[in-house]
């Protein structure tokens, strides 16, 4: 060991009197998510729903909105240490690129890929609401209802949708639930920013 190297025992920054303390001064990334969230699955569900028959507004929302913004979220609950903000954002986030990705190649790459089959979309619902749903049961160790709402229509969604893809015949419910789920994450976000902006609850969550 050379003189220059430092130890415990000489190590100046080492001694508790010289320890630092980091002080978080970044904003609250779940509201971003959740709004992110809420608006593309309320185009989805408007679609879904009846209301217009063209894609376009979901897909852009798919991207943009679903997308970039609860990706964006997922990055920030990392760098805070929330793993739970970090894991759904992101992989939710990722989960609209690649549903936006789905709609599109029926239109672009459909030579190539060959349009996706009703079953093949059945199972990949299917798959994200058991992720959802493992997501939900870890909600109710957070305790905050509005998420837990959040997370509940988020499943139904998922298997509605699957249940219709597979042909069960409720694709008017899956797209009112999809619908749902996108007023419950707006709802969620702008609480989320009222209570914080007023610095009480002028919302309930």
């Amino acid at each position: 060991m050379t003189n220059n190297e430092e130890t415990p025992e000489n190590c100046i920054l080492c001694k508790p009197e010289n320890e630092f303390h980091i002080i978080d001064k970044t904003s609250d990334h779940a509201p971003l998510g959740f709004m992110g969230l809420g608006l593309a699955a309320t185009m989805l569900g408007l679609m879904g729903s009846g209301f217009f028959a063209d894609a376009t507004m979901v897909v852009s929302m798919s991207i943009f909105l679903g997308g970039f913004a609860q990706v964006f979220a997922g990055i920030e609950g990392w760098k805070k240490g929330d793993v739970f903000g970090a894991t759904a954002f992101s992989a939710f986030g990722l989960f609209w690129f690649s549903f936006a990705f789905i709609l599109m190649a029926t239109g672009i790459a459909e030579g190539v890929l060959g349009s996706a089959s009703a079953a093949s979309v059945g199972f990949y619902l299917l798959i994200w609401g058991i992720v959802s749903l493992v997501l939900l049961l870890v909600t109710f160790k957070i305790g905050i209802k509005a998420i837990i709402v959040v997370f509940i229509t988020l499943t139904l969604t998922f298997f509605l949708n699957a249940a219709a893809n597979f042909g069960m015949g409720v694709g008017v419910i899956a797209g009112y639930m999809t619908l749902l789920l996108g007023l419950c994450a707006m709802y969620t976000s702008l609480a989320l920013v009222a209570n914080s902006v007023f610095g009480k609850t002028v919302a309930p969550l």
